[in-house]
């Protein structure tokens, strides 16, 4: 049974929508005014003062360093040049225990939320780059109370009057997340001081849709005198990048058309995030596939790289060469992070990076052989070379780091075109996609299809947020990832059920452990209906039902204990006061439509409305 519900309404009494975009390598935010929206929706303001070094960023790397004490002391880049410093004047002490040891610093640890192998708990521990064991949940809301912090900061720089319930907040996440992440985001950013009910998610690729949708595409195209034909020189978002030349022409168009099917490729650092959507008439937007991706965003060519130095000269070398010379090897991951942007399909010869003779000194420390013999006893001998701390790896062994990933995301966008049927269009934003060896690969395997790779791609995902955060009912449908049910216990059937699952209870045989469904997985749903669903206690004592939700990456599983069902969390459905005669029963709102799963509950008898808590911790 289905019904009404607007659960992602138009934010009501808020003067403007800020949008946290925290990603697993920079994080950065964007806001805009109501007033502002209505008359421009791509009028959105963002913070473009990020130091990095000499230069200035629109985002900021996504570092936290806390002082021993586990307070907050500094964020992004300025995080990454604090700690720098710390380690350069540990190194000038004779301490045992040397300075920076005592501070916490972490990087890129966004991934957690996704790769926790144990599960994710609010108990969920995560290490800095020391080894050092902190609280996950912790140094994410210390992270998202900074950005909040900063925004807040910056718009009463920009305007007067304007106070924190003014705000409805917008924080992105992958779209492949489980619930359990989202809720673990959620009490992280009410820790940190946001109101919860301030607050919504925006999924990445939905949210760079909705900003690529509302943008014109300018193709500038340059018109040679001789045939007067057009050759295109460069897709932008918007005139402001138009290029600035007499012999260019313009031409403009909409991302895509009324009907037509666009797949939005996300990759960031961390994850590769994959939908498809249809633009419907009202310019809403359809999703015809679920969200689906990997880890195969940018820290995926860095997995690669560091697998190939542990395989060249042993795992242990490496960690040691990081705990002992941290400085030297702080260095080194910044010339690798640099050195990896300009790796393309062009690149040719030795790429040369800057490496420490305190490293030729880990490995002849960790292994029986030099560090030259290391080399030449590798499989790499005659494609890397070591000359006064600088190591020249040859082209062709950079450019294989990046081909495992690529592959992955490859493989994966084919399987999804099979499913999907013929697109329109590939749009790819993020900051992966810059890479020009994934651009190349993506135009090489899916050449009969339109693809973009618009210049500001990287922020696409950001704004979008602050779209989103003003226009949620923009999504008009999603597609579910899972299917969500609960356990039964239906009267048990000897032809079928397992024996072992059968139990007696008042003289009558039951099977435990049923797999009941609300809704199957790649069921479309629209994003302001409900599913409902009736229960009843089973004794007279009871104050509330604690219901066991189970999801499955199958569509039709039968019992909760099959291999791929796992226990997603707890719904608490409070009940009325027993009463002779009363029934009471209780209608459950199940809304998976939305962004996070919506759960109401309903006196059937006096059609009282309750709050119901979804526990996924």
């Amino acid at each position: 049974m289905d019904c009404a519900m607007e659960p992602e309404a138009p934010r009501r009494n808020r003067l403007l929508v800020a949008a946290i975009d925290f990603g697993t390598t920079y994080s950065g935010y964007a806001f805009s005014f109501v007033a502002e929206y209505n008359e421009n929706p791509l009028k959105i303001q963002l913070n473009q003062a990020w130091i990095a070094g000499n230069a200035v960023s629109e985002k900021t790397a996504t570092c936290v360093l806390l002082d021993p004490d586990k307070k907050l002391v500094a964020f992004g880049y300025q995080a990454e040049d604090e700690y720098n410093q710390l380690v350069e004047e540990s190194d000038d002490d004779d301490d045992d225990e040397r300075k920076y040891e005592r501070y916490y610093y972490f990087r890129r640890f966004k991934m957690l939320l996704y790769q926790s192998d144990e599960g994710l708990t609010r108990k969920t521990m995560i290490e800095d780059e020391t080894g050092k064991k902190l609280s996950a949940m912790l140094v994410i809301s210390l992270s998202i109370g900074y950005m909040k912090d900063h925004i807040l900061s910056l718009i009463n720089k920009r305007c007067i009057g304007v106070d924190e319930e003014d705000i409805h907040w917008v924080i992105t996440i992958p779209a492949i997340w489980d619930d359990s992440a989202k809720q673990f985001m959620r009490e992280a950013a009410v820790n940190c001081g946001i109101k919860s009910d301030q607050l919504s998610f925006a999924l990445e690729p939905e949210a760079a849709s909705l900003y690529c949708q509302l943008v014109k595409v300018v193709l500038a195209e340059e018109e040679t005198p001789e045939d007067h034909s057009s050759k295109r020189q460069g897709v932008v978002l918007d005139e402001d990048h138009m290029p600035q030349s007499a012999g260019l022409k313009r031409k403009e168009l909409r991302c895509s058309k009324h009907g037509e099917k666009c797949m939005i490729l996300d990759l960031g650092g961390g994850t590769a995030d994959i939908t498809v959507h249809e633009l419907q008439a009202n310019d809403s937007l359809r999703e015809i596939h679920e969200p689906s991706g990997g880890p195969w965003g940018g820290t995926a060519v860095d997995r690669e790289f560091f697998t190939f130095l542990g395989n060249v000269f042993g795992e242990k070398a490496i960690e040691n060469f990081k705990k002992k010379c941290m400085t030297d090897f702080v260095e080194f991951c910044r010339d690798w992070e640099m050195k990896k942007r300009t790796i393309g399909v062009n690149t040719t010869g030795k790429v040369v990076l800057k490496l420490h003779t305190t490293f030729k000194e880990s490995v002849e420390e960790n292994s029986n052989v030099s560090f030259e013999q290391a080399l030449r006893n590798s499989k790499y001998s005659e494609k890397v070379a070591w000359t006064k701390g600088r190591l020249k790896i040859d082209a062709e062994v950079m450019k294989g780091f990046f081909e495992a990933p690529i592959q992955e995301i490859v493989n994966h966008v084919g399987n999804m075109l099979k499913k999907t049927g013929r697109i329109n269009m590939i749009m790819m934003v993020g900051g992966f996609s810059d890479c020009e060896l994934v651009d190349r690969a993506i135009h090489d395997n899916f050449s009969r299809i339109k693809i973009l790779n618009p210049k500001d791609g990287v922020l696409a995902v950001l704004k979008g947020a602050v779209i989103f955060g003003h226009k949620p009912m923009a999504i008009a449908s999603r597609v579910a990832r899972y299917t969500y049910g609960y356990e039964t216990w239906p009267k048990f059937n000897s032809e079928i059920d397992p024996e072992e699952l059968k139990v007696e209870h008042d003289e009558e045989e039951y099977c435990r452990g049923v797999f009941q469904p609300f809704i199957h997985k790649g069921t479309e749903i629209k994003c302001n209906e409900c599913i409902t669903s009736t229960h009843r206690p089973i004794s007279d004592d009871q104050n509330d039902m604690a219901i066991h939700i189970y999801i499955s990456q199958e569509r039709d599983p039968k019992y909760i204990t099959d291999p791929d069902v796992r226990h997603l969390g707890t719904l608490q459905l409070p009940l009325p006061e027993f009463k002779p005669g009363l029934l009471r029963k209780v209608l459950g709102r199940f809304h998976f439509g939305a962004t996070e799963v919506i759960i109401e509950a309903e006196d059937i008898e006096t059609g009282n409305l309750h709050k119901a808590t979804f526990d996924c911790l």
